[in-house]
Formats: C-alpha cells, sequence, structure tokens
C-alpha cells in the first residue's frame, strides 16, 4: 500500500497535542473534487457524504478454552457513498452512467485508458478555508441509485440520486 504514516506506540514521543482550537466542525463545511475535466458537472451538486467505516477484523489466538482475540493485519474500508442533485437535462447522473458503463466496456481504445479517479473532499475552516483533505485513491463507481419520477408527489422536492465508490484506501492530508 503506498499510503505510509509514521505511527509510534511508544511512549517515548508524543504523536498528537492538545489543540487549542475549539471551532468544531460543521456538516456543511465541504466541497468535493473528482476529474473536473472528465465530470465537471456531479462534483458542484453533491448534497451528503458520509465518509466511510473502517475496520481492522482481530486475529484469534486459539487456545483450549477459548479464542483470544490479537491485533489484525488487514484494514477493511467501506464504500464511499454520495447523494447529489439531478440537473435537468440528467448531465451529472449521466456522466456517472457513463463511468459505469466504461468500467465494462472492452473496446481496444478504452483499454489502454485509466478508469479510476481519485476523489478528495475538501474539509472548510468556519472561513472557508481549506483544512484538511480527504482524498479517496483509485476510486471508481459501484452502484447508481434509481431516478425516482413520480406524479403523486404534493411539495416539490427536486430528484436526488446516491453513487457508491469502492477505492483502493483514504487517507487525510
Amino acid at each position: 500500500m503506498p499510503y505510509q504514516t509514521s505511527i509510534s506506540f511508544s511512549g517515548d514521543s508524543p504523536t498528537s497535542t492538545l489543540t487549542s482550537n475549539l471551532n468544531y466542525l460543521t456538516p456543511i463545511s465541504f466541497k468535493l473534487t473528482m476529474d473536473n475535466q472528465k465530470f465537471p458537472n456531479a462534483e458542484f451538486t453533491v448534497q451528503m457524504l458520509f465518509v466511510p467505516d473502517l475496520n481492522v477484523t482481530p486475529a484469534r489466538f486459539a487456545t483450549p478454552q477459548r479464542n483470544i482475540p490479537i491485533d489484525g493485519d488487514k484494514i477493511e474500508y467501506a464504500p464511499v457513498t454520495m447523494t447529489f442533485l439531478i440537473d435537468e437535462d440528467l448531465n451529472n447522473y449521466r456522466e456517472m452512467h457513463d463511468w459505469m458503463l466504461g468500467e465494462v466496456t472492452v473496446a481496444d481504445d478504452i483499454k489502454k485508458y485509466r478508469k479510476e479517479r481519485d476523489i478528495t473532499i475538501h474539509i472548510l475552516s468556519s472561513h472557508n478555508n481549506v483544512t484538511k483533505q480527504i482524498q479517496f485513491v483509485d476510486a471508481f463507481p459501484t452502484n447508481l441509485s434509481a431516478l425516482p419520477f413520480d406524479v403523486t408527489v404534493t411539495d416539490l422536492q427536486y430528484l436526488t440520486a446516491q453513487v457508491t465508490f469502492d477505492y483502493s484506501y483514504y487517507k487525510i492530508l
């Protein structure tokens, strides 16, 4: 895995310090970027995005009386899902649709191009400055939700869709 961090569990050097910044993160303080040459419409209509779970399953040390959990050696990242508003020309929905269609297309001219893209969440401060970034490396869509057209709706609600991505790993920059 190319993403490495230097984490020490020894008591010699502190890995973090107590923060003096008591401004708390708000759930609306983010923006998303993808490959804006290939997918310019999707990144500007994102409404919701969850930074996914990560899980380390412990290994089991077998003894006659019980199995003792010990540190695991593999990390598993859950897929990332984002919700976005659909524009009336379906441009952003079509970008995700075509990306997924392109993943399974086997034409010779498409094989030479990389289909994965990095997706970055820019976390903003209370002054709308980027403070941190979370980068999903080698992401690709695996699920695109249905579009629920319904003439019985009484209140106008704009259509949204969800797209789910798998990726190699994510890192906090």
